[in-house]
């Protein structure tokens, strides 16, 4: 371990001791203020979720809602019902990603490191079975990378996941097998490649890149080939997310001042805002219908996930809590 890490893990240590130790021996013996402090987790709702798909439908969230402050992985219905929570570890998990038949969740955690904390640790992905029919998790999380890089923002098609890492120096985007077998890396650039979103019919990988100087969102063919640029702003483009018929992406920009939500033609046409508010938001992902979309907004002051229905602009917070929620996808 180099010198640096060392510092960190001090350092980290002596926040633990001052606080983090003290605040594990009140939620064993003081069980009142561990609900005062840190909130209980929600008590699952039993049966499938209501939808109009005549299917199940799950979002699935990260949220600030773990007893310790850490952050879960939840799911609820697009009404906000049947909220549950699927990791219920103590360190921080983030950034959901479902498989095409929704029977699996690739995600990010550091519960494997000394902090348990994402901004002190470098993630790995994890993958953790789920039952469509009860929107409970099945057994235990596995994990699927080990490396001593950051390896984040995983993405499915078929049974491949893309993801992206440092572990070559900088960031670029990855491809194992569902499994964790068999990384490869398909853009091996200079420049940071991040934020992989996998098109439907998985041809093509979307991701933003600053090798031009700034973030933009850029496309490539699955095997790393042919990248072509969709966006050329001096802001920050990032978080492209494919509609389900492949023929739109939604992307996050400031290029409006604060983090909006655009859409626009997948090659990169016709692009515009359809948040356009004074608010923060962020990683808007699709219905299956297309008439709304799943993202993350500022507007009361905490981040809440909300639906936004494009054809009437109708928002609705669907989690509603004090807590920090983001990081939302939608299945199917």
């Amino acid at each position: 371990m180099n010198r640096k890490r060392w510092i960190v893990v001090i350092v980290v240590a002596g926040v633990l001791l001052a606080a983090g130790i003290g605040a594990a021996v009140l939620v064993k013996t003081v069980p009142g203020v561990a609900r005062l402090v840190y909130g209980e987790p929600p008590t699952p709702t039993a049966g499938p979720a209501a939808t109009v798909t005549g299917q199940p439908e799950w979002i699935a969230f990260e949220t600030q809602r773990g007893r310790f402050g850490d952050y879960e992985i939840f799911v609820m219905a697009p009404d906000g019902s049947h909220l549950t929570n699927l990791t219920n570890s103590w360190a921080d998990d983030a950034a959901p990603a479902w498989s095409p038949d929704g029977r699996q969740i690739a995600f990010v955690s550091v519960r494997d490191t000394f902090s348990g904390k994402l901004e002190l640790e470098s993630g790995e992905i994890y993958l953790l079975d789920f039952d469509p029919t009860t929107g409970r998790a099945v057994g235990e999380a596995r994990r699927l990378t080990d490396s001593p890089a950051a390896d984040g923002w995983p993405t499915w098609y078929g049974d491949r996941i893309a993801f992206h890492s440092d572990r070559s120096g900088d960031f670029d985007i990855w491809a194992m097998n569902a499994d964790g077998s068999n990384p490869v890396n398909l853009t091996n650039h200079a420049g940071d490649d991040r934020y992989p979103a996998w098109s439907p019919n998985g041809s093509k990988i979307a991701f933003a890149s600053d090798r031009d100087g700034s973030y933009d969102v850029w496309v490539m063919d699955a095997d790393g080939s042919n990248p072509v640029k969709l966006t050329d702003s001096p802001a920050r483009d990032r978080y492209p997310i494919w509609s389900p018929d492949g023929r739109r992406l939604t992307f996050n920009t400031d290029r409006d001042g604060n983090q909006e939500i655009y859409i626009m033609n997948a090659d990169g046409s016709d692009p515009v805002n359809v948040t356009n508010t004074p608010y923060i938001e962020g990683l808007a992902d699709w219905s299956l219908d297309e008439t709304r979309l799943v993202l993350y907004s500022e507007r009361k002051k905490d981040k809440d996930v909300y639906l936004l229905d494009l054809a009437t602009g109708q928002w609705t917070d669907i989690s509603n809590s004090p807590y920090s929620d983001e990081y939302c996808t939608w299945w199917p």
